[in-house]
């Protein structure tokens, strides 16, 4: 039994600091987003369309309801393109960690913008940053639940996650916007493994 759980671990250890098996994962994750795409992006193209007396039915928002959808698995892209940085970072004791089969917490995490920036090494304006908050709302709770995982005692910050979160908070360049950063994050080159 012993011997199974050191082929277990070290399976474990091998898969997690193979930065390849992150950015795979990342791109599945955006294909599956993508096939969302077409519906949202229909929707916004209606909306701009409409005057002051034009109706909307019940189909046509149908584009509305993926938006969460698309943007916690792009949220999750995101956070998977940055973790396959962050591997090729972990210090001996993260590595050790790994090989007894715990998950460093460096890789425990959903905070988009500390990925993004220190995970990665890329600097994101201030739309960037309400873009990964949103996200990370997305991957948190937006994207799979009806409301937020709690509303007693929240804190400013959860309060405005939930706001930002909200289908009125997004636009229709949302799409394009989390498009492209992801492409950033993409086509910055992961270093070799220290």
């Amino acid at each position: 039994m012993a011997r199974l759980q050191d082929d277990l671990s070290t399976y474990f250890a091998q898969h997690v600091l193979d930065p390849n098996r992150w950015i795979a994962t990342a791109n599945h994750l955006m294909s599956a987003a993508e096939r969302l795409a077409p519906d949202i992006e229909q929707f916004w193209k209606k909306l701009d369309e409409l005057d002051e007396e034009a109706t909307f039915s019940l189909s046509d928002l149908v584009g509305s309801q993926y938006q969460n959808i698309f943007m916690m698995l792009y949220g999750f892209a995101i956070e998977n393109l940055c973790k396959a940085h962050v591997v090729t970072k972990l210090s001996k004791d993260d590595r050790l960690r790994l090989k007894s089969g715990r998950l460093p917490n460096r890789l425990n995490t959903h905070d988009l913008e500390d990925l993004v920036t220190r995970g990665v090494g890329l600097a994101v304006d201030n739309g960037e940053k309400e873009l990964l908050k949103t996200l990370e709302a997305a991957v948190k709770w937006a994207g799979r639940y009806p409301v937020s995982t709690g509303p007693g005692n929240q804190k400013k910050h959860e309060i405005k996650e939930q706001l930002l979160a909200m289908p009125q908070g997004f636009s229709g360049s949302d799409l394009t916007r989390t498009r492209q950063l992801a492409r950033r994050i993409k086509d910055v080159p992961i270093k070799a493994p220290a």
